[in-house]
């Protein structure tokens, strides 16, 4: 498997987590790196950051001035045929499963199949050993936990105990596991569901049992790389009390399951304000009574922006008091315009190395 670095940008909705990816991918490619950016955000806002136009499964190439970048959006429903062509036993078990019912409502509407089929995305990518650097924008926080969740469960789900329940033959009436069960329990789940998506069911379970070990062991595979040497967790947030509240309780579960937190990145912070000052005297054209209340308004703002970044500076100690002893917290200014092409990307990259945080994330493991 390739020994491409992965770095998983995560936070909450609202604090700039899209565009960072994005503004990082560019920077780490025009230091000369291959990259690869994945965005498993449903918004679809990294094309738009990028300004390439509409993303699919497959890498599109972004144009820099220097390195390699190419962007993809998740689709999970074609990740998971992708895996089934792949990994079917005969081109017969393949087109059963990807024609069956119930296939399609598991590989498009099962809950959690997003998070897993990113998982399974990302193990793609790193197999085909053409990228540098990985780097995943991932949805905001409580979605992102379902998508650290899914290589567990998914791999629970697919315990051989589970899958012999699961794959019992199918009767001519149906699913084995109900003709085992009461009387009233099939009868009741047959008149819900109907005859027909009980042996579709029964039917896609039958097919689906030659893949099973394989899907289990590359959920093993996953969750290791999410704990690899070479993979690296960057928290996006923002000085604000409900940002940085979202931030430390995901930084609890990466801390509780043993996942690499590599640093902070704290967007929109402000600038300092700028040491004072002597006063010159007041300018010809201005009155003595107009320069005193110039002065006045500079001097209100300037302690304005001193109480602003006092304040910030407080919040990232408190992020700080909850991360590891040494964790980085990278300030990113507020840019002055939105940042919606690749020069203001640009502009961004360059505030994401002047802070430090480029050259640490190239110089860690």
């Amino acid at each position: 498997m390739s020994a491409a670095k992965v770095i998983l940008v995560c936070g909450s909705g609202g604090v700039g987590k899209t565009t960072l990816s994005a503004a990082l991918a560019l920077r780490l490619a025009e230091e000369g790196k291959r990259v690869l950016v994945l965005t498993i955000d449903p918004a679809r806002r990294l094309a738009d950051a990028l300004g390439v136009g509409e993303l699919d499964n497959e890498p599109r190439r972004v144009p820099t001035e220097r390195g390699e970048l190419r962007a993809l959006m998740l689709d999970s429903k074609r990740t998971f045929d992708d895996l089934v062509v792949k990994n079917a036993p005969s081109p017969e078990v393949r087109d059963r499963i990807l024609g069956n019912h119930y296939y399609r409502f598991v590989s498009e509407r099962l809950p959690g199949v997003h998070e897993y089929m990113a998982m399974e995305r990302l193990l793609s990518l790193l197999m085909a050993e053409d990228a540098d650097v990985i780097v995943l924008d991932t949805p905001p926080t409580r979605h992102a936990l379902d998508f650290l969740a899914a290589p567990d469960r998914m791999s629970g789900l697919m315990d051989e105990g589970v899958m012999r329940w699961l794959v019992l033959p199918a009767t001519a009436s149906g699913w084995r596991m109900l003709e085992m069960g009461s009387d009233v329990l099939a009868g009741v789940l047959k008149r819900l569901l109907g005859p027909t998506t009980i042996a579709d069911i029964a039917e896609f379970f039958s097919g689906f049992q030659s893949l099973w070990g394989g899907f289990r062991e590359r959920s093993l595979a996953v969750r290791k790389l999410l704990r690899a040497p070479g993979t690296h967790f960057l928290l996006v947030t923002a000085p604000a009390p409900g940002a940085r509240a979202e931030a430390i309780a995901f930084l609890e579960v990466l801390q509780k399951d043993a996942m690499p937190f590599s640093g902070f990145l704290i967007n929109r912070c402000a600038v300092p304000a700028p040491a004072v000052l002597p006063w010159p005297a007041a300018p010809d054209h201005r009155t003595a009574e107009e320069w005193a209340h110039v002065r006045e308004e500079v001097t209100t703002a300037l302690e304005r922006r001193r109480a602003l970044t006092g304040a910030q500076d407080r919040a990232i100690g408190d992020l700080l008091a909850h991360a590891p002893s040494g964790s980085p917290a990278w300030r990113i200014p507020d840019q002055p315009t939105d940042v919606h092409d690749l020069a203001s990307l640009r502009r961004l990259g360059v505030a994401l190395h002047d802070c430090g945080a480029v050259d640490a994330i190239l110089g860690a493991g």
